[in-house]
C-alpha cells in the first residue's frame, strides 16, 4: 500500500510538471517566437490539443505509470543491473536516459522507414507549423505501439524509483521543449544542441523537404543523431523561412481532429515517397 502511496505521488509530480513546462513553453513563444505564426493558430491548436489529449494520457499518464510501477516493483524486489553496482539516482537516470534513447533512436528509424509504420508518424509530421502544440500530435496507435519501450530497460536495469522520476520529468521538458517556437540565442544554441534536443535542432527533422526529415531522429537527446552520422543543421536564419511539414497533406482541412485519425489511409508508404492517391 505504501509503495503504491509513493508511485501515485511521484505520477502527480510529473502530471503537475508537464502542466508547468507547456506554460512556460507557451509563454516564450508569446513573448520570443522563432518564426512568425501564419494564420489559424485557433484552428491547429483546437485540433492539435484534441488529439494531443488523447495521446497525452497514453504517451505521459499511461507510460509514467507503467515505468514507475515497474522502478517500484524492481526495486523493492532487489532486480536488475543497478542493484549489484549500487549506483546513486543521478548516473541510475543517465545509464536509463542513454539506454531508452539508444533503443528509441532505432525505433524513430523504423517509423520513418518501414512502410506501414510511416503512415502512421506522418500524422505529427503532418503540421506546417511546429510549436508546444505539435509535442503530443500523434496518432493514437504511435503511442500504443511505442508504450513498451520503456518498461523493459526499467526492468532489466533496476533504476530507482527517483530516477524514474527524473527520467519521466525530463522526458516531458524535452518533448515540449523541442516542438516549442522559441527564439534561444545563437550562441547559447550551438552549444546546447551537443547536450539536448533544441528547438532549432529538432525544427530541421520537421522539415518538408526529406534529405532533412529523414534526420535528427534523437526524441529526448541528440547524442546517437551525431554518433550514427544522421546529425543535421540549418545555418541560423534558415529557421525563420524554411518549410516544415509535408509535400503533401498541408491543406488546414487535412489537420482537421477527425481527418488525423484516417490521415494514415492517404499516406505513401514510407518518408520521402511521393504521394499517389
Amino acid at each position: 500500500m505504501e509503495s503504491e502511496v509513493v508511485v501515485s505521488s511521484f505520477s502527480t509530480l510529473v502530471y503537475t510538471f508537464t502542466f508547468g513546462v507547456f506554460g512556460v513553453c507557451m509563454l516564450w513563444e508569446m513573448l520570443a517566437p522563432r518564426r512568425a505564426e501564419a494564420g489559424g493558430v485557433a484552428w491547429r491548436w483546437g485540433n492539435n490539443f484534441s488529439l494531443g489529449l488523447v495521446n497525452w494520457y497514453l504517451s505521459a499518464v499511461a507510460n509514467t505509470l507503467l515505468v514507475l510501477w515497474v522502478a517500484d516493483w524492481t526495486d523493492r524486489r532487489e532486480l536488475g543491473l543497478m542493484q549489484f553496482l549500487d549506483w546513486g539516482p543521478l548516473p541510475q537516470f543517465l545509464i536509463l536516459l542513454a539506454a531508452t534513447q539508444l533503443l528509441g533512436y532505432w525505433v524513430h528509424v523504423a517509423f520513418h522507414r518501414v512502410p506501414w509504420l510511416w503512415p502512421i508518424h506522418a500524422v505529427h509530421h503532418s503540421d506546417t507549423q511546429v510549436d508546444v502544440s505539435t509535442s503530443y500530435r500523434h496518432h493514437p496507435l504511435e503511442p500504443l505501439l511505442t508504450l513498451p519501450i520503456s518498461a523493459p530497460l526499467v526492468f532489466l536495469l533496476g533504476v530507482s524509483l527517483e530516477a524514474a522520476a527524473a527520467y519521466r520529468l525530463f522526458a516531458v521538458l524535452a518533448t515540449v521543449f523541442s516542438h516549442s517556437n522559441v527564439q534561444v540565442p545563437e550562441g547559447l544554441e550551438r552549444r546546447l544542441r551537443w547536450l539536448v534536443l533544441t528547438p532549432d535542432f529538432h525544427r530541421v527533422h520537421h522539415s518538408s523537404d526529406s534529405r532533412y526529415t529523414n534526420s535528427n531522429y534523437g526524441s529526448l537527446v541528440p547524442w546517437f543523431d551525431y554518433l550514427f552520422g544522421s546529425a543535421r543543421h540549418w545555418a541560423h536564419d534558415e529557421h525563420e523561412t524554411r518549410e516544415l511539414g509535408l509535400e503533401y497533406l498541408r491543406e488546414p482541412g487535412d489537420s482537421r481532429f477527425d481527418h488525423l485519425l484516417t490521415q494514415p489511409l492517404l499516406v505513401p508508404g514510407a518518408a520521402g515517397q511521393e504521394q499517389h492517391r
